[in-house]
């Protein structure tokens, strides 16, 4: 009998309710695929492969490379980010953090990102998101787009991903979700991006990665992994498998999806690699 009342306070309706309390979902999102004509493709082109990447910091040389593309930037990248899809829809929060929830995009750019969680803010679950990012071009058209579509829930810091004393983020230990989209293989010292990530979060809080990768174990061919890797590294863009590695070593896997894609104007055989992942902070 002593069990059976057991086994009756386990399943009580406060005990279920707790349960409840705890539950992670996904944020709700809204899909985004910006068009873009074939001139604004052409020009855009022209600054990636024609324009002089140069300056004395890294900072320098990605504003070089962005400055002339800054504003058509996302009507040609949305059709070769695929990874960005699946991570942006698998931000996982627990019910009853809405209202409360802080994001902080590293590397955020155009802060295209955020039009994945428009119909979120709109429900109300942020408290606040921060979009970071170095070039100071990209700065500027997510600035306009967080005043016209999200003033005062979205803010944007023209800052470095790696610098832990970096002014307008959270403090330590407040974010709930921490995004770094298609930036890992552009940071130097990209392993100081992801720990200042996780610095960032709070226990349980969830970091979301996606980016181009080369992927062996998934059947990639050598020759393809070299091609791709030297055709990016020519825009300071570098191709490391050790990413995936490295997130795995740092967090608990929650999500990992990978596969291929193409870019505009490419041949349909050839397919850059990718991977979104989600993980969690331990602790």
């Amino acid at each position: 009998m002593a069990k059976k009342g057991a086994r009756s306070r386990s399943a009580s309706p406060v005990a279920a309710s707790k349960r409840v309390k705890s539950e992670l979902v996904a944020l709700p999102w809204n899909d985004y695929a910006p068009k873009a004509t074939f001139l604004d493709d052409i020009k855009t082109i022209s600054s990636m492969w024609f324009g002089k990447i140069g300056g004395d910091t890294h900072q320098d040389r990605l504003e070089s490379f962005y400055k002339d593309q800054a504003e058509l930037y996302d009507g040609y990248r949305a059709r070769m980010l695929h990874g960005r899809k699946p991570m942006m829809t698998r931000l996982f929060v627990e019910r009853e953090r809405k209202g409360q929830v802080v994001m902080v995009d590293l590397g955020g750019g155009t802060g295209a990102n955020i039009e994945f969680m428009a119909s979120a803010i709109e429900e109300g679950w942020f408290k606040q998101i921060v979009v970071l990012d170095l070039a100071p071009s990209l700065c500027d058209v997510a600035r306009r787009r967080a005043v016209e579509k999200w003033p005062g829930t979205v803010s944007v810091v023209c800052g470095d991903a790696c610098n832990t004393k970096e002014k307008g983020l959270p403090a330590t230990g407040t974010c709930d979700i921490v995004t770094i989209s298609y930036a890992l293989v552009m940071i130097p010292d990209w392993k100081a991006a992801v720990r200042n990530a996780l610095r960032l979060l709070r226990p349980g809080g969830h970091l979301c990665v996606c980016d181009f990768t080369v992927l062996p174990d998934k059947g990639q061919w050598g020759v393809t992994q070299r091609f791709w890797t030297r055709t990016f590294a020519a825009d300071h863009v570098h191709l490391k498998e050790e990413h995936r590695e490295f997130l795995k070593e740092v967090t608990d896997e929650k999500f990992e999806g990978t596969g291929f894609g193409g870019l505009p104007y490419t041949p349909p055989m050839l397919r850059a690699a990718w991977y979104a992942y989600v993980g969690v902070k331990r602790g």
